[in-house]
């Protein structure tokens, strides 16, 4: 094992808040060692997130949306561009991820991606003490457990803008509340999805409390759905889903005084940007880790016999009755809101 490496390769090619969790440990390995040469291989619909990471000095991209062909090509070719690096540092452990290794690197490393505790968890509804759920930034940590010296540092996540980049200093603090409410109805499983009407109940909700903006975020895939949210709700809102690139929501979010949404990508790039969060748990439970990492936040969430189904969320309820989000009322994570600014303004 290489315990002075000159050069790395990390391998995670999706998603958004997988990737966004990994920070961490990226930024850890850039402080260890400031004069190794760190590379990234990345999923194209994903690079965007990277873009500005300074810690990063290569960043691979591959499509991996044409199929298994086209990513076999596209892999072949940009591996004869590329050395053989002192470590590569799989944590995506997928049989793509397993086939880029392959003679990549002197030292091939990997996480735990705790599988027995997703299945126990799944299988036998099993539930850990709040303080004993290990987040997945720590997990990725695991890759280096012979390494004595690595280990996760108090900064949070991280998600550079050109703005950052440029000043050469993340904002790891916030100094003040924001100005808007932003919600963030999207997420890429159904099953993890609040309804539509749920959030147009919230929002009425939210509007007679609070004396600012309401705003919808997300990607294009959310556009649909926060445009029926604006037909169900009669207070004036603006919806900005679909309108934005990745950088521009991201920018968007550091003028939120908290962000509403579901257990998706966004809510992890809202944690890395420090803002304070509401997290509505539907088929998935806290136990897998994604938890908003180092930044407030309240979870709204209810016990279920049947929950969690999976672990990454399904395309429709296995039972049927979806009561994992339907019975999450508005009025639940109103109060959970209320609850997460008290506690945010008594900070600044």
């Amino acid at each position: 094992m290489n315990h002075n490496p000159q050069s790395i390769c990390i391998i995670r090619l999706t998603s958004l808040g997988d990737i966004v969790l990994l920070s961490p440990l990226i930024r850890v390995l850039r402080n260890k060692w400031p004069n190794a040469r760190i590379d990234m291989i990345i999923s194209e619909h994903c690079s965007e997130i990277m873009q500005y990471n300074p810690h990063i000095d290569n960043l691979h991209v591959i499509n991996t949306k044409k199929g298994t062909a086209f990513f076999l090509k596209q892999w072949f070719t940009l591996k004869q561009l590329l050395p053989t690096f002192d470590v590569v540092l799989d944590v995506h452990c997928s049989l793509r991820s397993r086939i880029i290794r392959q003679g990549l690197g002197k030292t091939i490393l990997t996480y735990d991606p705790a599988r027995a505790l997703k299945r126990d968890v799944v299988k036998n509804k099993t539930r850990l003490p709040f303080a004993s759920i290990i987040p997945v930034p720590a997990r990725y940590f695991t890759a280096f457990r012979g390494y004595e010296d690595i280990s996760i540092d108090d900064e949070g996540l991280e998600c550079w803008l050109q703005q950052d980049l440029e000043q050469k200093v993340y904002p790891k603090n916030r100094v003040q509340l924001g100005q808007n409410i932003v919600l963030v109805p999207g997420a890429k499983h159904a099953t993890k999805r609040w309804p539509p009407e749920y959030f147009a109940t919230l929002i009425q909700q939210l509007h007679l409390s609070y004396q600012q903006p309401i705003v919808l975020l997300g990607g294009p895939d959310d556009a649909e759905l926060c445009s029926i949210i604006v037909k169900l709700t009669p207070i004036p809102i603006q919806n900005l889903a679909g309108t934005m690139s990745l950088h521009e929501i991201i920018a968007y979010m550091d003028t939120a005084t908290c962000i509403i949404g579901n257990d998706s990508g966004l809510m992890h790039i809202a944690a890395s940007r420090h803002i304070p969060i509401v997290t509505i748990f539907g088929s998935t439970v806290p136990e897998f880790g994604f938890l908003p990492y180092h930044t407030p936040f309240q979870i709204a969430s209810i016990e279920l016999p049947c929950k969690p189904c999976t672990h990454i969320g399904k395309e429709k309820c296995p039972l049927g009755h979806f009561s994992c989000m339907k019975d999450v009322s508005p009025e639940f994570v109103f109060n959970k809101v209320q609850t997460l600014l008290h506690q945010s303004a008594n900070m600044y």
